[in-house]
């Protein structure tokens, strides 16, 4: 398996707890064209990683209140699925429906009359939408992905 740096890394012995860790310490060191060049499965680990550490420095977000792109968004809904997190990643599909329904809108008011309570408006659906993400419910998200790693790392070892 290619680590970050494109060099091999042996995961014998190595779970995917320790694995998920690891990225989290490290993937910050690299740019995002680096880390878009290791497995898939490695970048949807990002991806979710990256998404809970904006959540938890600045709030949920979406492209419009985050100021991600699109595309991003829809990278961090596919690596939930990705984990068997239908759940989260239905959630995260209905704030991107959200954000592309209240953008256009917010965008044509500017400062105009109006613009706080449709900002409002926006905001309280997505923070009903909050609410039932893993962060703020039961839901195991971290044990789906340690998972999801797991296999990942059997995958990449019996495919050389």
């Amino acid at each position: 398996m290619k680590w970050l740096d494109g060099s091999e890394m042996d995961t014998k012995g190595l779970s995917g707890e320790a694995l998920c860790e690891k990225l989290a310490l490290e993937m910050y060191s690299y740019d995002e064209e680096q880390r878009l060049e290791c497995d898939d499965f490695l970048q949807n680990a990002m991806h979710i990683i990256d998404f809970d550490s904006e959540c938890v420095m600045g709030g949920f977000f979406t492209p419009y209140t985050g100021n991600i792109p699109t595309e991003r968004y829809q990278r961090i809904i596919d690596a939930f699925r990705a984990i068997g997190d239908e759940a989260d990643a239905d959630i995260l599909s209905e704030a991107l429906r959200l954000d592309m329904h209240y953008s256009p809108l917010l965008e044509g008011r500017g400062n105009e009359d109006g613009y706080d309570e449709l900002y409002d408006e926006f905001s309280g659906r997505l923070g009903e939408l909050e609410e039932s993400l893993y962060m703020n419910t039961d839901r195991d998200m971290w044990a789906m992905l340690y998972a999801y790693l797991d296999s990942g790392m059997i995958s990449t070892t019996h495919s050389k």
